[in-house]
């Protein structure tokens, strides 16, 4: 079951407003705390960051902003003068500055492409994350049908993170809805097609994680074969989530 949670998340956090989303920065920033989890976040200039070697989130910048989108939560940032300084929980109070002596790939290699998955994101963050709970909308039918549209919208419209979440709703509804996952009353879930298209459509727009899920899919469904080849094509092409995927299903094999 925790292969079919691991699709599932819930994030909330603030709001923004004004001129056009990018996700043009690029850069090694680094803080000297001990006390932060995060010891530097490497931004590539094409809207994917390296979050302290956790795993690569989704960023994307507006006027002196920066959000960042990692597993479970929303950093919030502003920048200025090369240094990012955190506003939202996990991060406030704590500042991250620029290492100029620090080469930071850059991957951006088709700016149209890039800002318009900027703005997308910035969409989907106004429109589905502007609330600090949005939990709520699990116990309210109206919210959920249109938070799924919005959702549905968005990814059709080429933003793979919510193609991602999409995935994510959808094997929720195969194993009986968000209500069977809130009292533990599940189903077994069935192999459905339609989620192994969307897994496979995830993949050809160039997000690696649509492995991960995929794989995870396979798994929760008894088809560790195609979870193995998933989580491996996922390794390859440098997803530490793949990896550590199957790493948790092979000591649950061993346990078994």
């Amino acid at each position: 079951m925790k292969y079919i949670l691991l699709l599932i998340g819930i994030i909330s956090s603030g709001y923004l407003n004004a001129q056009e989303a990018d996700n043009n920065l690029q850069g090694y920033f680094m803080t000297a705390s001990k006390e932060s989890l995060y010891s530097y976040f490497v931004f590539d200039g094409n809207g994917k960051v390296d979050i302290a070697g956790y795993g690569k989130g989704d960023y994307f910048v507006k006027n002196d902003s920066v959000v960042i989108f990692p597993d479970k939560d929303i950093f919030s940032f502003t920048i200025s003068k090369n240094r990012l300084s955190g506003n939202s929980s996990w991060v406030k109070n704590t500042k991250w500055d620029l290492k100029k002596d620090s080469i930071a790939e850059n991957n951006r290699k088709n700016d149209a492409l890039a800002k318009q998955n900027a703005q997308l994101l910035y969409e989907y963050y106004r429109k589905t994350r502007s609330k600090s709970n949005n939990m709520e909308k699990l116990f309210d039918e109206n919210a959920m049908r249109n938070y799924t549209k919005t959702i549905d919208d968005l990814c059709t419209r080429g933003l793979a993170k919510a193609c991602m979440e999409k995935f994510g709703l959808m094997v929720m509804d195969n194993i009986g809805g968000a209500g069977a996952v809130l009292t533990n009353k599940t189903k077994k879930p069935k192999q459905n097609p339609e989620i192994i298209k969307l897994g496979q459509k995830i993949i050809s727009m160039g997000e690696v994680e649509g492995h991960t899920v995929l794989g995870s899919y396979y798994y929760s469904v008894g088809d560790k074969v195609k979870a193995e080849k998933e989580w491996q094509k996922g390794t390859e092409k440098g997803s530490s989530k793949a990896g550590l995927a199957q790493f948790e299903a092979e000591m649950n094999e061993a346990a078994k």
